[in-house]
């Protein structure tokens, strides 16, 4: 199955109402951008840089399907990076303006993990 065209998702910041993150699912095109022009993928933007999966069409689908259901905990299955926007002990989805993004951890030189803490107090991994 290849994907027939791209589809967009933005969800909103349940605090501010701004994007906490935008979603386009993007088929294999000969006019994409960069290197990955060649290849079915999702891309998350919006929330601490930009995360791309390359998959299968249904796949991809599947996620994006999820994410728009709001359906996290499925989504989270494909990928966890995909919803790091979402605090888990709330169950509200946050913009980074409204998280509180810590430094970055690293460990022996390598960067680790960072951790950030939703509006209502929740310490979480928001990027690993």
């Amino acid at each position: 199955m290849a994907l027939a065209g791209s589809r967009h998702l933005i969800i909103a910041c349940d605090r501010c109402g701004r994007a906490a993150a935008e979603f386009s699912l993007l088929p294999a095109s000969v006019k994409g951008e960069g290197l990955w022009q060649d290849r079915d993928r999702l891309e998350r933007t919006d929330f601490i840089g930009a995360v791309t999966k390359f998959g299968g069409a249904e796949e991809l689908t599947a996620l994006f399907e999820a994410l728009r259901s709001g359906d996290y905990e499925a989504a989270c299955r494909f990928d966890i990076d995909f919803v790091a926007f979402h605090c888990w002990s709330c169950g509200k989805s946050y913009c980074e303006a409204c998280w509180q993004i810590g430094p970055p951890v690293f460990d022996e030189g390598f960067y680790d993990y960072t951790l950030g803490t939703c509006p209502e107090g929740h310490e979480q991994t928001v990027d690993d």
